[in-house]
């Protein structure tokens, strides 16, 4: 009886997790408010799929590039606390929970995901409605502004409730950025993850796609104005034009928000069964999901337009199980890999690692869309979403044949 008591202990998620769970589930409420947005802003300004690459691109560097320079620190002064940094504090765990709370970690993520783009069409509407506003570009911007509420949460609650335990036997480390001190195995995972990357490019652009389809075919529009009070109420905002405009802004987190749900229901479960069949089994199965999406968007212009809307909810929904099986995996997999002295410094590598790939993805993916438009109207995505998922089937088979997975003990 009192083992079946301690092994339900140490099978439990840590409340330290929990509040970073939290905090997750804040900072991706704030992030997701204006994320799902971006894309129909930039269209709104006449801009394209290059711009879009750029913004996406430098953002994803620079927050990877922080991650990095945390990670160091982390491992210099044995601090992790201001700086957040949740793979290092979760690595620390035993191997039979170490995959279920990346997993649960990931889920608040997503869960915040999920809250972000609800609060955004919450936010819209109060605009749109209770204050009469028409012009759609400013109601975004007020979006974009009140989108900081949740993210002052998230500070408040790593300021308030975030407590850690300072590893001894981190403090003091030499302060570095060198792979010397790793071994091939890990060196290589790094390079195969950059090169996943490289086809990687921003979710954006699946949302860029999504705007673009529903734009061309009309479909959104007819469903709204054949439900009378949806009729109603876009129908105060001028011309067919501006009254597109609106319903593309407002679908746009709808669908989003439907994407995200999917990633909470899997993401513990997915991230745990890595701890029982392998990370790199389970890391493989994503990569995998994320080729077929990414061909199969490629392949959506041969689809009718009403059909491209039915195929973009049934994408989306497969390609949340994508991030629910690698997001948590791949980061408890650096742990795998690495002795607990250097985590820090490996997660920050491997975060780096991703912005690394993160910048010329995202651009090279909005010159493919672009380009090729031009070159054959219309076949953009088809060039880009192929690239994607071509990069994604090499990464597979290099995962497979070079890395070696340590034994898990428990």
């Amino acid at each position: 009886m009192a083992s079946d008591v301690i092994k339900k202990s140490k099978n439990r998620i840590p409340q330290a997790v929990i509040m970073l769970g939290l905090v997750s589930l804040f900072t991706d409420a704030a992030s997701e408010m204006i994320y799902p947005l971006v894309p129909v802003y930039i269209a709104a300004l006449g801009s394209g799929a290059i711009l879009l690459g750029v913004i996406e691109g430098v953002a994803e560097t620079t927050a990877s590039m922080v991650k990095l320079i945390s990670g160091i620190i982390s491992d210099k002064i044995g601090k992790r606390k201001l700086l957040v940094l949740i793979g290092y504090s979760i690595s620390s765990l035993i191997q039979s929970i170490r995959g279920k709370s990346y997993g649960f970690e990931r889920a608040m993520d997503n869960a915040g995901a999920v809250a972000g783009p609800v609060l955004a069409i919450i936010t819209l509407l109060i605009l749109f409605i209770g204050f009469g506003m028409k012009d759609s570009l400013l109601a975004l911007r007020w979006t974009f502004i009140l989108a900081i509420i949740p993210g002052i949460l998230a500070v408040l609650t790593i300021i308030l409730f975030v407590k850690e335990s300072v590893p001894k036997n981190g403090i003091g480390k030499p302060f570095t950025f060198s792979l010397k001190s790793f071994d091939k195995n890990f060196r290589n995972y790094l390079l195969i993850m950059v090169l996943f990357t490289l086809g990687n490019s921003s979710d954006a652009f699946l949302l860029f796609r999504v705007e673009e389809a529903i734009h061309k075919s009309g479909a959104v529009v007819n469903l709204v104005n054949s439900i009378a009070p949806l009729h109603r109420m876009v129908s105060n905002f001028g011309n067919e034009a501006a009254q597109s405009n609106v319903i593309n802004i407002l679908f746009l987190p709808l669908v989003w928000a439907f994407y995200n749900i999917i990633k909470v229901i899997f993401s513990t479960p997915l991230g745990s069964l890595s701890d029982k069949i392998g990370r790199k089994i389970v890391i493989n199965i994503g990569w995998g999901i994320y080729a077929f999406v990414y061909i199969s968007f490629a392949l959506l212009v041969f689809l009718s337009p009403n059909l491209q809307i039915i195929a973009t909810f049934f994408l989306f929904a497969v390609y949340a199980l994508f991030y629910a099986f690698t997001e948590g995996t791949e980061k408890a997999f650096v742990a795998d890999l690495v002795g607990d002295e250097k985590r820090g410094t490996a997660f920050g590598l491997f975060n780096f690692s991703i912005g690394l790939g993160a910048l010329p993805a995202s651009i090279i993916f909005g010159f493919l869309y672009s380009y090729f438009d031009k070159v054959i109207p219309g076949y953009g995505g088809t060039v880009a979403f192929g690239f994607g998922g071509t990069i994604a089937l090499i990464s597979m088979i290099l995962l497979a044949v070079k890395i070696k997975e340590p034994s898990r003990g428990t």
